[in-house]
């Protein structure tokens, strides 16, 4: 599994008694290909709360598929048919107080594109087809709690896919050979306000009353010069 974390600075703002900056930190992870049905596991660093004042925060839930498909007609005489098959993807976020839609999105492994004609013992080719989806989640207000930690802290969560194959025609006589991988990732970002202090700076009447007292020496000098 890939993992990766980085801060950038987005903007700033300067008051006279501190810095309110407006910051994001972002982290993510990618798991690698394992053959179908997949199972896996990743973990995101949690906000630290030492940072700032969590705003928001988007989630992206992501995964991709790899299938080969061979259909064969096992029948006693040609047959019409046409095949679909897909991968369904499921993130478990119980571990932040989350759900996603079931299936959380879907990638295509197979298709003949309609109805096809396929000979006795005649073999079909599908694939290989490279699919990929994703899922993204903002997340506000009082949801934003169950992803504050302290430095370190990370949430975990799952993935799991499950596949569908569908039929239509073919007499219940073509077999399908189907070589599927696929892999799960994920990336936050969260959006937060930094307060930064700084140094105070004069005001401006002691500015002006600096300013005019030193006009005043440096008149007084001037005339001392000249008796």
């Amino acid at each position: 599994m890939k993992k990766s974390i980085c801060a950038l600075l987005v903007t700033g703002c300067i008051a006279a008694s501190g810095a309110v900056q407006a910051e994001i930190i972002a982290d993510s992870f990618t798991n690698g290909f394992e053959t179908t049905e997949i199972n896996q596991t990743g973990s995101l660093a949690m906000f630290d709360e030492t940072l700032g004042t969590l705003d928001s925060l988007i989630l992206t839930l992501s995964g991709e598929s790899i299938s080969q498909t061979n259909l064969l007609n096992t029948s006693s005489g040609n047959q019409t048919f046409s095949y679909n098959s897909a991968l369904d993807f499921l993130f478990d976020l119980s571990s932040v107080n989350q759900t996603t839609p079931d299936p959380t999105f879907t990638t295509i492994l197979a298709t003949t594109g309609g109805r096809v004609n396929l000979a006795i013992d005649e073999t079909m080719q599908l694939g290989p087809t490279n699919d990929g989806a994703s899922y993204e989640m903002e997340i506000l207000g009082a949801d934003l709690a169950a992803f504050i930690g302290s430095a370190g802290d990370t949430f975990e969560l799952g993935c799991q896919t499950f596949t569908e194959s569908r039929f239509s025609g073919g007499g219940g006589n073509i077999s399908n050979v189907q070589v599927t991988t696929a892999f799960c990732a994920a990336d936050i970002v969260y959006n937060y306000t930094a307060d930064v202090p700084v140094q105070e700076v004069a005001e401006p009447a002691s500015l002006w009353l600096f300013g005019a007292s030193m006009l005043g020496l440096a008149g007084f000098s001037r005339r001392k010069s000249r008796k």
